[in-house]
């Protein structure tokens, strides 16, 4: 009795212990703290999920994206970012899960050092992968911050417009509108004169206009409170310089984009009392001189058209003044039979060796045969030539030279008949 219950005892002790080291060991992966048993998370994540192994290869990796989701979402972040870039896993359901990865992290680090770094890392996700889907990305957006993120993603949706009106707004950084138009030029044509056309116009009612809080607290200078201006008039001082900001960098837009912006677009989109800067000049200069060279290249093009239509009509000119004459007593030099008015022939044009001769005008029929013929004659000269190359002798003519019938029949020219 006594040696069953001190083996209860053991027994009960270690699994105490054990659970103890279960416990020890989940603490110790949820900490990102150094423990000198336990080696970091990240570095758990790599050896046991993100490695070449064959069985590391073979995990279930939405199931395993979910777990990691569960302990920490930078070990999210790192397994997920190595099946992309070691194994090219193009799963929509993973890439999504990256994308909530990254929102989560960003949400964490609000105000932190770090926020900075995972939203840039973030938004390189969205601009090169090709994968998530973007309207659950956009539903996963808060409505009060992360505009760049969300033109981003609206790019990817074709709303360009949309997107440069939160950048040139929300965002409030003119300087990435115009990047965003050079990226994207390739996907929208007109994107310039969209963002032109936000410039010059008033600002949306439904998204953040940040741009009036940061022109306010840099160019708007502050009145004194006893001065006794009407918040009416500040509001329109700041619509002032909003307008003077707007037009400039729309001046810039134009003198640098000249070749993307076409002048029937622009024209008609440009107030009637904006200032002609020197930036207007260059760009009416450049669509001018866009203009004359179009015209020139117009003018070169019609007259190459105008030298091969004329050169097209001499060779059927000299085409059609060729013609035979087809009498009732001419005869078929092949069947010595009339050529009448109503039979079928064929006109066999002089042969190569003699160019000066007359054209051979011959029955239909008989054309017929004789082409069937040169075909028999092509076959059995190609056999004769192959019996040659054992020691065979081929079939000559007079001259000595082996008769080409290709040569010696060839189809007609066109020629106009002449009937007497």
């Amino acid at each position: 009795v006594g040696l069953e219950r001190e083996q209860a005892e053991r027994t009960a002790s270690g699994e105490s212990g054990a659970a103890e080291n279960s416990s020890d060991v989940h603490s110790s992966i949820m900490s990102d703290d150094e423990d000198e048993d336990w080696p970091k998370p990240s570095v758990i994540v790599s050896m046991v999920f993100a490695d070449d192994r064959p069985a590391a290869v073979s995990f279930p990796r939405t199931r395993v994206a979910s777990y990691l989701r569960q302990l920490s979402l930078k070990l999210t972040v790192q397994y997920l970012a190595y099946v992309f870039d070691t194994w090219n896993d193009t799963t929509p359901a993973l890439h999504d899960d990256m994308v909530a990865a990254y929102l989560g992290l960003v949400e964490e680090n609000e105000g932190r050092d770090d926020e900075h770094e995972l939203r840039r890392r973030l938004q390189l996700f969205l601009k090169t992968s090709h994968q998530y889907s973007p309207e659950k990305a956009l539903a996963r957006l808060p409505d009060d911050r992360l505009f760049e993120e969300r033109a981003l993603i609206l790019s990817r949706l074709g709303r360009h417009e949309q997107a440069l009106c939160l950048l040139v707004f929300s965002v409030a950084d003119l300087a990435l509108a115009e990047q965003y138009c050079v990226e994207n030029l390739d996907n929208c044509a007109n994107v310039f004169v969209l963002l032109l056309g936000i410039l010059v116009s008033n600002p949306p009612t439904d998204i953040a206009d940040n741009e009036a809080e940061q022109i306010r607290a840099e160019e708007v200078p502050k009145e004194p409170a006893d001065d006794g201006k009407s918040a009416d008039f500040l509001q329109r001082d700041l619509e002032a310089v909003r307008t003077r900001i707007h037009r400039r960098f729309a001046g810039h837009l134009l003198s640098k984009y000249h070749q993307n912006i076409p002048a029937n677009s622009a024209l008609r989109l440009l107030p009637l009392d904006m200032e002609f800067t020197h930036d207007l000049f260059v760009y009416l200069r450049g669509q001018l001189c866009a203009l004359d060279q179009d015209m020139r290249a117009s003018n070169v093009v019609r007259n190459l058209r105008i030298g091969e239509d004329f050169q097209a009509r001499r060779q059927l000119q000299r085409l059609q003044s060729g013609y035979v004459v087809v009498s009732d007593t001419r005869t078929c030099p092949q069947c010595l039979k009339r050529i009448g008015s109503g039979t079928a022939f064929a006109v066999i044009p002089p042969s190569r060796t003699n160019p000066g001769d007359a054209p051979v005008v011959v029955h239909y029929s008989c054309w017929q045969r004789q082409k069937s013929a040169i075909k028999l004659s092509d076959a059995a000269t190609s056999k004769l030539h192959a019996a040659d190359d054992f020691g065979g002798h081929g079939v000559e003519n007079e001259d000595g030279v082996s008769p080409s019938a290709s040569e010696t029949f060839a189809p007609a020219a066109r020629v106009s008949l002449k009937w007497v």
